[in-house]
């Protein structure tokens, strides 16, 4: 009886066996043929202005390969240099030079503070842009009475615009020895800056003027003496309205401008506005709504730093938006590991690519320091069906891939995690004529015949048991 025991139980051990042996078998590449089930392309985009995108590149069904490109890219736009021409519009009435302020434990005169700005100002435009053109022009009013409200009350110092740090350097030199006058007539100082950049050859370029005063106008054309009325508020409006129309940006700076209220020596009923602050809000508007481009009202210590740099980025804007510490995965199923090899097409113009598939998680990992305004950076791999593969993918559906997940920093910041599963997907076949053994054919066949010998011979058995045991 153990004898056939034996048998049985040897039987069932080779069905085991068989049914191992022939799950799966290879086939040859050449016996398969390859068919594109979905496209499946990939755009998404991560961060504010990030965008990737995945795409099949190609499908070569006779070779059995599928080439697949990875591109990253910023869209935000561009930063052009905006500034082609620029007139630097000081103020040098008397408060300018008064003033005595101390800024970064220096004591100097308030128009010696903005000049020295608007030096360092030359300097980091030049550097940004050498075609960039500059002209300077001084006003204030004349120190001959009679001429207040005229062409004498401001001052084209450069004779045009100019890119020669020596010219712009002796403009400035020039500047500070200058006193034109007590008062402050902006809208002559706005009419001999517009001069000044009509003697442009440039039609296409921006042009700006930057205005640095302390004070609000109180003298116009054709007014000798203003106690802050319209008289002068309303010119110097319409002035700054009518750059605007000429496509002329204008960039005004004011400094230390007081909100106390205007006094003045036995005329306080000439005064239309009750501070000093409300005529520049009169005429310049505020910071969020000015009459005519940017507005800044500061102080003394904020000088350099509005000049040098707010003033700068509305002149030649540089780019806030930082996208950095990119990190793209790409995963791959285990099949297509398997069964396809990989081999890279190009290499990413920006960043870097893992040499080879991390066998631990089967991915490639693209990274990239930094993405920069409308940059775009593309890399294409191949997915290479090997001389032999399995017949286990045979007739199913293969995801080229598994998943990709994007990380980033957006200004320092991280940002969400983004994932994607989409992918091209194949199919492999093999034609009736080149037919292969699949699970449950031979195996079947072979598993059938063990498992009726294993049913006869225990069935023999147990007749020859009752046999001996009857008698």
């Amino acid at each position: 009886m153990k004898k056939y025991f034996k048998i049985t139980s040897l039987l069932i051990i080779l069905l085991l066996i068989s049914s191992v042996c022939f799950a799966a078998n290879p086939v040859a590449k050449g016996d398969a043929t390859m068919s594109l089930v979905e496209d499946n392309k990939v755009t998404t985009t991560f961060g504010k202005y990030g965008e990737f995108e995945k795409k099949m590149v190609q499908i070569d069904t006779t070779n059995k390969t599928i080439d697949i490109s990875l591109t990253a890219r910023n869209n935000q736009e561009v930063a052009e240099d905006k500034a082609g021409e620029v007139v630097l519009l000081v103020d040098t009435s008397n408060s300018m030079s008064t003033n005595q302020v101390s800024v970064n434990g220096r004591e100097m005169s308030r128009k010696d503070l903005v000049l020295d700005a608007t030096e360092a100002l030359i300097e980091k435009l030049l550097d940004s842009n050498k075609d960039i053109k500059i002209g300077l022009v001084e006003f204030a009013t004349s120190t001959d009475v009679n001429k207040e409200g005229t062409d004498d009350d401001a001052k084209i110092v450069t004779e045009s615009l100019t890119n020669d740090e020596d010219v712009l350097a002796s403009a400035i030199s020039s500047v500070r020895e200058d006193v034109l006058g007590p008062r402050t007539d902006v809208e002559i100082g706005l009419e001999k800056a517009e001069e000044l950049l009509a003697t442009s050859t440039n039609d296409d370029a921006n042009k700006y003027i930057v205005v640095l005063t302390d004070a609000v106008p109180n003298t116009a054309k054709g007014v000798t003496i203003d106690f802050y009325t319209e008289a002068s508020a309303d010119p110097t409006k319409a002035k700054l309205v009518s750059l605007q129309e000429k496509g002329i940006n204008v960039i005004s700076m004011l400094i230390n401008i007081s909100e106390r209220e205007i006094v003045l020596t036995g005329r306080d009923e000439d005064a239309t506005f009750k501070t000093y602050k409300d005529v520049a809000n009169y005429v310049f508007g505020t910071e969020t709504s000015p009459t005519a481009g940017p507005v800044y009202y500061i102080d003394d210590n904020e000088v350099i730093n509005t000049v040098t740099n707010q003033i700068y980025e509305d002149l030649i804007p540089t780019n806030q938006y930082a996208l950095t510490d990119i990190v793209i995965k790409d995963y791959f199923p285990q099949n297509i590991i398997d069964n396809f090899d990989f081999a890279y097409l190009t290499k990413p113009e920006i960043g870097n690519v893992t040499a080879e598939v991390n066998k631990n998680d089967n991915s490639i990992t693209w990274t990239i320091s930094e993405l920069k305004p409308g940059e775009e950076a593309t890399f294409t791999y191949r997915l290479s069906l090997k001389e032999t593969f399995s017949s286990d993918i045979v007739g199913v559906n293969l995801p080229t891939n598994e998943n990709i997940t994007i990380d980033y920093k957006e200004n320092g910041e991280d940002g969400d995690q983004v994932k994607d599963d989409r992918c091209p997907i194949v199919n492999l076949d093999v034609p009736a004529k080149k037919e292969i053994p699949q699970t449950g054919s031979n195996t079947s066949i072979i598993s059938g015949s063990l498992i009726a010998i294993a049913i006869v011979i225990s069935v023999f058995s147990f007749v020859n048991y009752k046999r001996t045991t009857l008698k």
